[in-house]
């Protein structure tokens, strides 16, 4: 079986980029394992902004069909739970199944065959070239297909990537300390809050190296959950979530819908996602917002940047690494060199206390639309230095104002080198080089300060 483009995946990420690619004419497979009542299902927080939507042309959520509930911010709440920010922007809580099955449906209407029930096995290697992939049906029976370009969107598996062979530069290994482990409760109940809003609770006690939320998904339904960054010690988080959250909410939850848990990449994108015939998008690549661990929007963006590379290599008759390369270009100017400063403010808040977050918290540091910046735009605005400096001559924490502006130095540094990726594959290995130093600094810089 000859494709132009296999896709390995059919999540919303491997979804829409098997939509972009068939409706430019493209023939494309797609290759998942779950049928076509369960494409969606996914456990997550359920939860994306208004923006995203936007920014790929896409219409907005259906309420009744793959929209539960629409927010008007989010509230971020201190360790003490005595302070808030609240965060405005307009976001969605989508139905996660029904989402998938409209991504799917817009994909096979754009004539995209599918192959659902069916498991990767492993790549076809054809020298220095991926050429398509192995995979059986449900009842054992292998299927080779082949292709032009193989795209890896199987989520944190990233099963395909890591088939390959270990000398190929997409074959990075991601270190266990850069996921959170998350596990999440659908429940109804009657918790009092205003439901026009998502609350993130920050607390090192309950979730170390991430938080829990709490998101409305209307009618009396929450999402509730925590994540935990995953390293050695990291507390299992289901006993957190049954710790400190069900003994604080249990008597308002009458009863749990759904529960389930995860790996979320939080971190920067894999240094390089593209090799001869073969690109890597979601969380594959790590592309999820390495503060808030959200990666449906920015799967999706992932997808829409690699489709638009593969179709200019095919245009050009060839899928090689050099015509593939412009993926990252593109993908960074939109969000890859925004994840990397977030990256660097990801590992800095990692080593706050409760004690360190509610000081930020409690002396009004940092507003909400300074928030959303640097969430939207990965930038630490030198606004915030300049009312820590005013406020710390009175205070006793001096030593803090120097770490963020170090911070900043560093968060600064991780974005412009993301937005300066060489332009082809001949300046990645002195790219790498730079990148692999600036980060080993800065965690040098984090032991001795933090």
């Amino acid at each position: 079986m000859k494709f132009d483009v296999v896709v390995v995946g059919g999540g919303v990420g491997g979804l829409y980029a098997s939509y972009v690619l068939a409706k430019k004419g493209l023939k494309v497979a797609l290759i998942e394992m779950k049928d076509e009542k369960n494409i969606g299902d996914k456990v997550c927080g359920d939860a994306i902004g208004e923006h995203h939507f936007i920014e790929l042309g896409l219409e907005p959520p259906v309420p009744g069909f793959d929209k539960d509930h629409e927010y008007d911010g989010v509230v971020l709440f201190s360790p003490d739970e005595q302070h808030k920010i609240l965060v405005e922007g307009r976001g969605y809580s989508i139905n996660r199944k029904n989402f998938g099955l409209k991504l799917y449906r817009m994909a096979i209407n754009n004539g995209v065959e599918a192959y659902l029930e069916h498991f990767f096995v492993k790549p076809v290697v054809s020298g220095s070239k991926v050429a398509g992939v192995v995979a059986k049906d449900k009842n054992g029976f292998e299927k080779e297909f082949e292709a032009k370009v193989v795209i890896d969107a199987t989520g944190v598996a990233s099963a395909v990537r890591r088939s390959l062979p270990r000398e190929w530069w997409v074959s990075v290994e991601i270190p266990k300390e850069d996921y959170n482990i998350t596990y999440r409760e659908v429940v109804v109940g009657d918790i009092d809050l205003d439901n026009k809003y998502a609350y993130i609770y920050l607390n090192v006690d309950v979730a170390p190296g991430g938080y829990w939320w709490l998101f409305p998904k209307g009618k009396g339904v929450y999402n509730i959950g925590l994540g935990v960054q995953w390293k050695d010690g990291a507390p299992n988080p289901k006993t957190q979530y049954a710790k400190y959250i069900m003994n604080k909410l249990g008597n308002r939850v009458s009863e749990v819908i759904h529960s389930g848990g995860g790996l979320v990449p939080t971190r920067r994108p894999i240094p390089c996602m593209v090799w001869n015939g073969f690109v890597v998008i979601g969380d594959a690549a790590a592309t999820a917002n390495p503060v808030h661990g959200g990666g449906i929007g920015s799967a999706m963006l992932s997808a829409k940047t690699a489709a638009e590379a593969i179709i200019e290599a095919l245009e050009k008759g060839d899928a090689t690494m050099e015509n593939l390369w412009s993926y990252h270009t593109k993908f960074h100017k939109v969000y890859g060199a925004k994840q990397a400063s977030l990256d660097v403010l990801r590992m800095f808040l990692q080593r706050m206390s409760n004690s360190d977050l509610n000081f930020v918290f409690r002396s009004n540091l940092v507003n909400g639309s300074e928030v959303y910046d640097m969430g939207s735009k990965g930038d630490l605005s030198i606004s915030i230095i300049n009312r820590v400096k005013s406020f710390l001559t009175l205070a006793s924490r001096p030593s803090f104002l120097a770490k963020l502006y170090r911070l900043k130095q560093f968060m600064d540094r991780a974005k412009e080198l993301y937005l300066n990726y060489p332009s082809s594959p001949s300046g990645y290995i002195n790219w790498l080089a730079e990148e692999q130093r600036l980060f080993d600094e800065y965690r040098k810089w984090l032991t001795e300060k933090m």
